[in-house]
């Protein structure tokens, strides 16, 4: 009787400590960058036959808008994505040319309180990255790639999700070399 009781006990026991544990571990999942990842690109473009790249210049609008500094983390986590591939930087008549652009969209979001309260609004700004990719003779479209809904305020946490960023920017891309 004794151990039928204690094995009941110790069921109960587990079983309040198994819920709260798996909501942790649901939540904590979904702690990764929230940012929604899109592709496109030119299916007769011949990936496998690109060798070298550079980068574009930064437009004007991105000069303005965003940080010396973060401009140049982008840059290297993407040069780095890209060598992993295979590719190597050449600065004068490459295979491919780069351009990356940073957009921003102000949102606001309404909070309605009851019982005669009065609501809130919040005003967040989103971040869209966006990767696009050009043969270097032909100046021909062949990637595109853009991550959508960055949301991190602080510019060092937004520099320590960018090489789990470009990662899932460049992971459909073809032609990519298994390492």
């Amino acid at each position: 009787m004794i151990i039928l009781l204690l094995r009941t006990k110790y069921f109960i026991v587990k079983k309040y400590l198994i819920i709260p544990g798996l909501f942790l571990i649901l939540i904590l999942s979904g702690c990764g960058s929230s940012a929604r990842v899109f592709h496109d690109m030119d299916p007769s473009a011949r990936f496998d036959q690109y060798k070298t790249y550079s980068f574009l210049d930064w437009t004007d609008g991105n000069m303005r808008t965003v940080s010396e500094i973060e401009r140049e983390n982008i840059r290297v986590a993407m040069a780095r994505e890209i060598e992993l591939m295979g590719l190597s930087y050449q600065e004068e008549n490459p295979d491919l040319k780069i351009e990356i652009n940073v957009y921003f969209r102000s949102s606001r979001s309404h909070y309605h309180y009851r019982y005669g309260y009065p609501g809130r609004s919040l005003t967040s700004t989103e971040r869209a990255l966006t990767t696009d990719i050009f043969e270097g003779t032909s100046k021909k479209h062949i990637w595109h790639s853009a991550a959508v809904g960055i949301e991190s305020r602080s510019q060092e946490k937004r520099a320590e999700e960018l090489p789990e960023l470009m990662s899932r920017m460049f992971e459909d891309y073809p032609g990519k070399k298994d390492i």
